[in-house]
């Protein structure tokens, strides 16, 4: 059997379906991945066929768009000028791509905000799969709110559940968002009739989802249907004989572990205010620091000798060997602290990065997030002396790394994604026949 995993996002969002891809292809399938070009080295140094799809992550995601598309995703009237000023052409081009990555394969793995995957299933005649590291828009749930709409209100007693369900109502114009590029693609490139947004929705609810982070971070809904399946993280371990940097190697071996800081590719027009906040904030506490640059993010600012600046390392590697670890939210950031049992505070700017945030605070395993509009070198260095010298946080964050420990969420989602498909051959051969 062959699948193609269709991976759109940031380096959070494309490393964890990486990883899924690594587990299909120890299973026995042949496995493509598509993603866009500034991945292809990553991809293909893995031994995973590679197609290119449309785009580029890193200029996108670290550059003014994606700045633009986070602080618009929670106004609809705004995000949708936004989609078709910056995005429409995007689309065209991206659902084309996305159909010549899926030629020649017997089943699609893929992340939902494509708006590609119910029409490649159709087409192609092959079952689909959602894949995410996060809750997805286009499945409502009362167990917590809307995720993408930021924060709710922390106390509302018995409205609780209402609320949570009404914020899901919210994110319904972003399952139509690209409407006229998706029926013009359907109905021009391949041969098929119109669909209606609200049909390609139920299909979308009905379709097997894999998400892959931990059930004791984040549980399945009750309201959630036998379809979703949270299977547990999906880590990719990288190379076990990295070698650090000289420089990098020497600053660990300096001194006490020290508090990493980083935030992705979410700083945008904010990486050299932030970068001084941080800086501040480390010399307030007291701490070594290790500033984590990423993609567009914290600036190259001159550094005392206790902080020393990387762009990128494996966090496998790294995180055993640091006090704390500040970051953006994000799925990835939180799975890979909590593994590492490693106490951590997340300072959200938007998407889904309050949610994991709040988590890792009810779980004790760190603390509660610190907006990133409202961050200030005195709250930076007070959460980092309590991340740092509380010991009830690093014994919470090693109670749920022994929780993930116990998991193999890659096995998991393989399993499924193969019972699922001898269901869909017996199922077609007893047509057939």
């Amino acid at each position: 059997m062959h699948c193609t995993i269709l991976a759109l996002g940031s380096r959070g969002d494309i490393q964890p379906l990486l990883a899924l891809a690594l587990g299909l292809r120890s299973a026995g399938f042949g496995v493509r991945f598509a993603a866009p070009a500034d991945f292809e080295g990553w991809v293909r140094a893995l031994g995973l066929d590679y197609v290119r799809l449309t785009g580029n992550s890193s200029g996108f995601f670290g550059g003014p768009a994606g700045t633009a598309l986070r602080e618009r995703i929670r106004d609809r009237k705004r995000f949708a000028r936004f989609f078709e000023s910056y995005l429409g052409t995007f689309l065209d081009k991206l659902l084309a791509s996305c159909w010549e990555a899926c030629q020649d394969t017997d089943a699609i793995l893929c992340w939902s905000w494509t708006r590609a995957g119910p029409t490649l299933a159709e087409a192609r005649g092959v079952p689909l799969f959602v894949v995410s590291p996060t809750p997805v828009l286009h499945l409502p749930t009362t167990a917590f709110a809307n995720p993408f709409q930021g924060p709710g209100p922390r106390r509302l007693g018995p409205l609780t559940s209402l609320y949570n369900r009404a914020t899901w109502l919210w994110a319904n114009p972003f399952t139509r968002v690209g409407q006229p590029q998706v029926d013009r693609w359907r109905v021009e490139k391949l041969g098929l009739a119109p669909l209606h947004w609200r049909d390609e929705l139920r299909r979308l609810r009905a379709l097997p989802h894999l998400f892959g982070y931990s059930p004791s971070v984040l549980a399945k809904p009750p309201d959630w249907g036998p379809q979703a399946h949270v299977t547990g993280y999906w880590f990719l371990d990288q190379r076990s004989d990295f070698e650090p940097p000289p420089a990098l190697a020497a600053f660990l071996a300096a001194g006490d572990p020290p508090v990493a800081v980083g935030f992705s590719s979410q700083v945008g027009r904010e990486g050299r205010r932030l970068s001084r906040i941080v800086v501040e904030g480390l010399a307030r506490s007291g701490r070594r620091g290790l500033l984590i640059s990423g993609w567009g993010g914290l600036k190259d600012i001159a550094l005392p000798p206790t902080v020393h600046r990387v762009d990128s390392v494996p966090y496998d590697w790294l995180l055993p060997r640091l006090a704390a670890i500040v970051h953006q939210g994000g799925a990835g950031s939180v799975g890979a602290a909590l593994r590492a049992g490693l106490p951590s505070l997340a300072v959200p700017f938007g998407y889904d990065q309050a949610l994991w945030g709040d988590r890792v605070a009810a779980l004790g395993a760190g603390l509660p997030p610190i907006p990133a509009e409202k961050l200030s070198a005195d709250a930076l260095a007070s959460a980092i002396r309590r991340l740092a010298d509380e010991g009830r946080l690093r014994t919470a964050a090693r109670r749920a790394a022994d929780a993930i420990a116990g998991e193999d969420g890659v096995g998991k989602a393989v399993g499924i994604v193969e019972r699922a498909l001898a269901s869909h051959r017996r199922s077609r051969g007893a047509a057939l026949g």
